[in-house]
């Protein structure tokens, strides 16, 4: 196992550059590598001449034709195949090799062209086909067709269009089936654009190595960094304890800000009532005796960034405090007259259910609602990112043998990586680092990491409950049980039968409805060869649930984005149930919060 990070890969679906010749290489494929400074890593022209080399390659590129035959000749016939692309898109989604990263993205033409490739057409293009009648109708192209099943069966996989067409006559298409841009193939400001958009669209790892991993969940979350990035708003991270919400901060702080702007951490939970001030604002100059002046941690992260780690354990008083400089974005230190300006950028993290809080009023939801100006990530927790403990555990054993000078070198046995990969992490990757380093710390003579040297934390126990818990009630038909809510009467209830019980009913309506979306999620599952389980696909489970077949998958991401608004526990209930949580966590990715124009 190695730390080496791989260039991006991006898959070209285009039948220019995607066919193949019998005795040559394709020109036009080498044309456009060359262009946009790609490493043609397709494999389909072995022996068949030497490539041009790219030295300082951004991506690597894999191109499919999206089409049968890849290789055509004079008097073959060429049509489309979107079965046949959709399995290289799977071939290269599900599973990352050494070597062979996932697709961090893809770029996909519009107008594929069909037909018989007579003497005329080979002529102009080698291998390519007359074309029939209706491949170049903008409301017909193929690779409009090849995005809306990219978009029903691989929702977070980036698409970009690459054509020679007009944006103008697909923009709204291409937009309503999931595309995140349009890359005018001749412009030749485009190899700047592509590389924006790997930047701010493509799923790709840490260049610095600082946030190890390359599954999909953490690749997601580093995406989201990076968007949130280009504005300097505040952003709130929340995940698990131990998941890396810190490093996640640094590696959003070092996006197009640079080691040289100011990263200052605050642990909210020491800032106490009667010191919080003088901390955060600083002291002016002789304020007492013997107090010299200070800057405060906000002051010092002026013109960079500040973050709060577990915001969730914030004073009410300092809450407060915060919020004015949020606002007024000036502040005013302990014994000073006139308040001072100061660019910050407040990043938050924390492991609570904050919304919870804010309903229950330990938090200020004013606050948090400033802290989150421009959004939300998610950090997975382990558990969810397993294919990752290989690359972290060959971290932090060489980390360890560093700290320790007689520690041997030594390889992870596979063995030792499955035990590993077996336990839950309930301490998440900052769990999994202690342990790699107990290990190392206490068989510093061996070359070998095998399993006897892992020592796992016991599981916790959970009390027995003193009676078994009563039966679930029955639930024949939802029918019956909508026919009871409907039926039930309210007139006779007297005012202390409804006292305080509206929370109640909203929560009860709120669980109704996140239980039978959860149900409708299961109905839908889609196995595949790589998730027997079964693919949670959010936008069939909104057709059936509420009965519209000509629901868009924008539409039904919408709603589900609108289910913590239910009560003020629905949050915590859609995050108790893992596939209404997925759901949830897919559906704000693929609608994330508009900003309001200003008039």
């Amino acid at each position: 196992m190695t730390l080496g990070r791989s260039l991006p890969r991006i898959l070209i679906i285009d039948d220019l550059f995607g066919r193949a010749h019998p005795d040559r290489r394709n020109e036009e494929r080498a044309n456009l590598c060359g262009h946009y400074l790609l490493e043609d890593v397709t494999g389909d022209e072995l022996g068949k001449g030497t490539g041009q080399r790219i030295r300082s390659p951004v991506a690597q590129a894999v191109f499919c034709r999206g089409q049968i035959p890849a290789c055509s000749r004079l008097g073959d016939t060429v049509e489309n195949d979107l079965d046949g692309t959709l399995q290289v898109i799977r071939n290269g989604w599900a599973n990352w090799e050494p070597g062979k990263p996932r697709w961090a993205m893809i770029l996909l033409d519009l107008c594929f062209y069909t037909g018989s490739v007579t003497d005329e057409s080979n002529k102009r293009t080698l291998g390519m086909p007359e074309g029939r009648g209706g491949d170049d109708d903008p409301q017909q192209y193929f690779g409009l067709r090849i995005l809306q099943a990219i978009h029903d069966e691989f929702a977070d996989l980036p698409v970009i269009i690459l054509s020679s067409k007009s944006r103008n006559e697909v923009s709204r298409e291409f937009s309503h089936s999931g595309a995140l841009g349009f890359l005018p193939r001749e412009d030749q400001q485009s190899p700047d654009l592509l590389k924006e958009y790997i930047w701010r669209h493509g799923l790709i790892e840490d260049e610095e190595g600082e946030v190890v991993g390359h599954s999909k969940a953490l690749l997601l979350a580093l995406r989201a960094a990076r968007r949130a990035a280009a504005v300097r708003r505040n952003v709130l991270m929340r995940g698990e304890r131990g998941t890396g919400k810190e490093l996640l901060a640094r590696y959003l702080h070092r996006q197009r800000t640079g080691q040289q702007a100011p990263f200052v951490v605050v642990n909210s939970s020491v800032l106490t009532p009667e010191l919080f001030a003088s901390e955060l604002f600083g002291i002016e100059h002789r304020v007492a005796t013997g107090v010299d002046r200070r800057d405060g941690l906000i002051r010092r992260a002026d013109r960079g960034d500040l973050f709060f780690d577990e915001i969730g354990d914030m004073l009410p008083q300092v809450q407060a405090g915060v919020l004015r400089v949020l606002e007024e974005r000036r502040l005013t230190p302990v014994g000073g007259r006139e308040s001072q300006p100061v660019s910050v950028r407040f990043l938050s993290a924390t492991n609570k259910d904050i919304e919870l809080s804010t309903s229950t009023g330990n938090f200020r939801s004013d606050l948090l609602d400033r802290l989150r100006e421009a959004g939300t990530i998610l950090l997975p927790p382990l558990r969810e990112r397993k294919e990752d403990i290989p690359l972290l555990v060959e971290k932090f054993v060489r980390d360890a043998e560093r700290a320790n000078p007689q520690a041997l070198t030594r390889k992870v046995d596979p063995e030792a990586l499955d035990k590993l990969q077996a336990h839950e992490w309930p301490g998440n990757v900052r769990e999994l680092r202690d342990c790699g380093f107990n290990a190392v710390t206490n068989h510093p003579d061996v070359e070998y990491l095998m399993p006897v040297h892992i020592k796992l934390p016991e599981p916790q126990r959970q009390p027995k409950p003193p009676n078994p818990p009563p039966p679930p009630p029955r639930a024949d038909n939802l029918d019956a049980l909508l026919r009871t809510v409907t039926d039930f009467s309210f007139q006779a209830l007297k005012p202390e039968h409804l006292a305080g019980k509206f929370s109640e009913v909203q929560s009860a309506s709120a669980r109704l409805i996140v239980g039978c979306l959860k149900a409708a999620l299961e109905a839908t599952r889609k196995p595949t060869p790589e998730n027997p389980a079964g693919q949670i696909l959010i936008h069939p489970a909104m057709k059936l649930i509420t009965g519209n077949s000509g629901l868009t998958a924008s539409q039904a991401a919408d709603i589900i984005k609108r289910l913590p608004k239910l009560c003020p526990e629905s949050q915590e209930f859609i995050m108790a149930e893992p596939v209404v949580k997925e759901a949830y966590e897919t559906a704000v990715r693929l609608r994330p919060r508009q900003k309001k124009s200003r008039n």
